[in-house]
Protein backbone atom coordinates (compact mmCIF):
# COMPACT_ATOMS: atom_id res chain seq x y z
CA UNK A 1 0.00 0.00 0.00
CA UNK A 2 1.25 3.71 -0.59
CA UNK A 3 0.63 6.40 0.61
CA UNK A 4 1.16 9.89 -0.03
CA UNK A 5 2.87 12.05 2.58
CA UNK A 6 2.67 15.67 3.00
CA UNK A 7 5.77 17.67 4.41
CA UNK A 8 5.05 18.05 8.59
CA UNK A 9 6.82 20.24 11.05
CA UNK A 10 10.00 18.19 12.61
CA UNK A 11 9.52 20.56 15.83
CA UNK A 12 5.51 20.58 17.20
CA UNK A 13 5.19 23.24 20.33
CA UNK A 14 1.99 23.13 22.61
CA UNK A 15 1.41 25.26 25.35
CA UNK A 16 3.64 23.54 27.27
CA UNK A 17 5.51 20.80 25.44
CA UNK A 18 8.48 20.37 22.99
CA UNK A 19 8.12 17.26 20.72
CA UNK A 20 10.93 16.84 18.65
CA UNK A 21 11.98 13.78 16.21
CA UNK A 22 13.67 11.18 18.31
CA UNK A 23 17.24 10.73 18.01
CA UNK A 24 20.32 8.75 19.37
CA UNK A 25 21.10 11.89 22.04
CA UNK A 26 17.97 11.16 23.36
CA UNK A 27 18.56 7.46 24.44
CA UNK A 28 19.76 8.18 28.26
CA UNK A 29 17.04 10.41 28.60
CA UNK A 30 14.53 7.81 27.49
CA UNK A 31 15.83 4.92 29.12
CA UNK A 32 14.90 6.17 32.26
CA UNK A 33 11.54 6.32 31.36
CA UNK A 34 11.67 3.36 29.90
CA UNK A 35 13.26 1.22 33.11
CA UNK A 36 11.33 2.69 35.42
CA UNK A 37 9.32 -0.22 36.97
CA UNK A 38 6.51 2.46 37.59
CA UNK A 39 5.80 3.38 33.78
CA UNK A 40 5.13 -0.13 33.55
CA UNK A 41 2.51 -0.97 36.31
CA UNK A 42 -0.38 -2.40 33.71
CA UNK A 43 2.55 -4.19 31.60
CA UNK A 44 5.55 -5.20 33.84
CA UNK A 45 6.99 -7.46 31.10
CA UNK A 46 7.59 -4.19 28.57
CA UNK A 47 10.17 -2.76 30.97
CA UNK A 48 13.54 -1.90 29.81
CA UNK A 49 15.82 -4.19 31.60
CA UNK A 50 18.84 -3.30 29.66
CA UNK A 51 20.15 0.22 27.96
CA UNK A 52 20.35 -2.00 24.47
CA UNK A 53 16.31 -2.55 24.73
CA UNK A 54 15.97 1.70 24.22
CA UNK A 55 18.82 1.79 21.96
CA UNK A 56 16.58 -0.86 19.84
CA UNK A 57 13.60 1.43 20.24
CA UNK A 58 15.04 4.72 19.49
CA UNK A 59 16.82 3.03 16.26
CA UNK A 60 13.09 1.66 15.55
CA UNK A 61 11.89 5.06 15.71
CA UNK A 62 14.44 7.09 13.30
CA UNK A 63 13.71 4.43 11.30
CA UNK A 64 10.06 4.67 10.55
CA UNK A 65 10.16 8.44 10.77
CA UNK A 66 12.56 7.86 7.71
CA UNK A 67 10.19 5.87 5.78
CA UNK A 68 6.57 7.21 6.47
CA UNK A 69 7.25 11.07 7.04
CA UNK A 70 6.39 10.91 10.72
CA UNK A 71 6.83 8.85 14.05
CA UNK A 72 7.18 9.45 17.33
CA UNK A 73 8.74 12.31 19.46
CA UNK A 74 10.83 12.54 22.41
CA UNK A 75 8.46 14.80 24.81
CA UNK A 76 10.14 17.76 26.87
CA UNK A 77 8.74 20.14 29.04
CA UNK A 78 8.45 23.80 27.12
CA UNK A 79 10.11 25.91 29.86
CA UNK A 80 13.05 23.70 30.86
CA UNK A 81 13.70 21.04 28.17
CA UNK A 82 13.57 18.45 30.35
CA UNK A 83 13.16 15.43 28.84
CA UNK A 84 9.12 13.89 30.08
CA UNK A 85 9.38 10.83 27.84
CA UNK A 86 8.14 9.73 24.14
CA UNK A 87 5.20 9.80 22.30
CA UNK A 88 3.44 10.71 18.85
CA UNK A 89 2.15 8.14 16.09
CA UNK A 90 4.41 5.43 14.45
CA UNK A 91 3.64 3.35 11.37
CA UNK A 92 2.32 -0.51 12.43
CA UNK A 93 3.05 -3.07 9.72
CA UNK A 94 -0.74 -3.38 9.12
CA UNK A 95 -0.94 -0.61 7.41
CA UNK A 96 -2.17 1.71 9.96
CA UNK A 97 -0.65 4.14 12.50
CA UNK A 98 -0.19 3.27 16.42
CA UNK A 99 -1.15 6.11 18.66
CA UNK A 100 1.19 5.64 22.23
CA UNK A 101 2.84 7.56 24.57
CA UNK A 102 5.26 6.68 27.67
CA UNK A 103 6.06 9.52 30.16
CA UNK A 104 7.55 9.56 32.94
CA UNK A 105 5.65 9.47 36.58
CA UNK A 106 6.16 12.75 37.45
CA UNK A 107 4.80 14.07 34.46
CA UNK A 108 1.16 12.08 34.96
CA UNK A 109 -2.11 14.12 35.31
CA UNK A 110 -1.12 16.77 33.74
CA UNK A 111 -2.68 16.21 30.28
CA UNK A 112 0.60 15.68 28.65
CA UNK A 113 -0.49 12.59 26.96
CA UNK A 114 -3.81 13.68 25.59
CA UNK A 115 -2.10 16.92 24.68
CA UNK A 116 0.52 14.74 22.62
CA UNK A 117 -2.06 12.70 21.04
CA UNK A 118 -3.95 15.41 19.89
CA UNK A 119 -0.79 16.99 17.85
CA UNK A 120 -0.30 13.18 16.77
CA UNK A 121 -3.80 12.68 15.67
CA UNK A 122 -3.12 15.92 13.58
CA UNK A 123 0.04 15.54 11.87
CA UNK A 124 -0.78 12.09 11.07
CA UNK A 125 -4.26 13.15 9.48
CA UNK A 126 -1.84 15.83 7.60
CA UNK A 127 1.22 13.14 6.63
CA UNK A 128 -1.42 10.66 5.19
CA UNK A 129 -4.95 11.40 4.99
CA UNK A 130 -6.23 8.15 3.91
CA UNK A 131 -4.07 5.76 6.79
CA UNK A 132 -6.28 5.00 10.18
CA UNK A 133 -4.74 6.12 13.56
CA UNK A 134 -5.37 3.54 15.92
CA UNK A 135 -4.68 2.82 19.78
CA UNK A 136 -3.94 -0.50 21.51
CA UNK A 137 -4.52 -0.29 25.68
CA UNK A 138 -4.72 -2.85 28.33
CA UNK A 139 -8.05 -2.72 29.81
CA UNK A 140 -6.17 -2.34 33.47
CA UNK A 141 -4.84 1.31 32.04
CA UNK A 142 -8.61 2.78 32.24
CA UNK A 143 -6.36 6.85 31.83
CA UNK A 144 -5.10 5.47 28.59
CA UNK A 145 -8.18 4.58 27.29
CA UNK A 146 -9.27 7.89 28.34
CA UNK A 147 -6.65 9.36 26.52
CA UNK A 148 -7.21 7.81 22.91
CA UNK A 149 -10.85 8.89 23.35
CA UNK A 150 -10.40 12.59 24.05
CA UNK A 151 -7.91 12.06 20.81
CA UNK A 152 -10.89 11.02 18.53
CA UNK A 153 -11.00 7.69 18.51
CA UNK A 154 -13.65 5.01 19.60
CA UNK A 155 -13.31 1.33 20.75
CA UNK A 156 -13.35 -0.94 17.84
CA UNK A 157 -12.53 -4.68 19.74
CA UNK A 158 -11.85 -5.99 23.31
CA UNK A 159 -10.66 -9.44 24.32
CA UNK A 160 -8.07 -11.52 24.53
CA UNK A 161 -5.58 -12.46 21.41
CA UNK A 162 -4.73 -16.03 20.75
CA UNK A 163 -1.42 -16.29 22.15
CA UNK A 164 -1.09 -16.15 26.18
CA UNK A 165 1.38 -12.96 27.47
CA UNK A 166 2.75 -12.79 30.50
CA UNK A 167 0.83 -10.48 31.63
CA UNK A 168 -2.35 -11.99 30.30
CA UNK A 169 -4.78 -8.49 30.39
CA UNK A 170 -8.05 -8.24 28.35
CA UNK A 171 -6.53 -6.09 25.51
CA UNK A 172 -8.40 -3.17 23.54
CA UNK A 173 -7.90 -1.81 20.03
CA UNK A 174 -9.52 1.86 18.98
CA UNK A 175 -9.79 3.75 15.87
CA UNK A 176 -10.02 7.22 14.50
CA UNK A 177 -12.58 5.38 11.48
CA UNK A 178 -13.68 2.05 10.27
CA UNK A 179 -10.90 -0.12 9.47
CA UNK A 180 -10.31 -3.01 6.62
CA UNK A 181 -11.03 -6.62 7.47
CA UNK A 182 -7.05 -6.60 7.37
CA UNK A 183 -6.33 -4.01 9.17
CA UNK A 184 -8.46 -5.14 11.55
CA UNK A 185 -7.59 -8.75 12.10
CA UNK A 186 -4.07 -7.27 12.25
CA UNK A 187 -4.31 -4.94 15.12
CA UNK A 188 -6.65 -7.73 17.26
CA UNK A 189 -3.77 -9.99 16.49
CA UNK A 190 -0.84 -7.74 17.71
CA UNK A 191 -2.97 -6.22 20.35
Amino acid sequence: MVHQLLTTPQEIRTDRLLLTPVTPTDIDALHVVYADARTWTHLPSGRHASRAQTVDLVQRKIGGRVRHGLGSWTIRDLQSGVVLGVGGVDMTAGGVWNLGYRLAPSAWGHGHATAVARAAMTAAHDTAPGVPVTGRVLTNNPASARVLANAGLALVWQGTTAAPTPDDVERQVWADRVLTDQQHAWLVANA
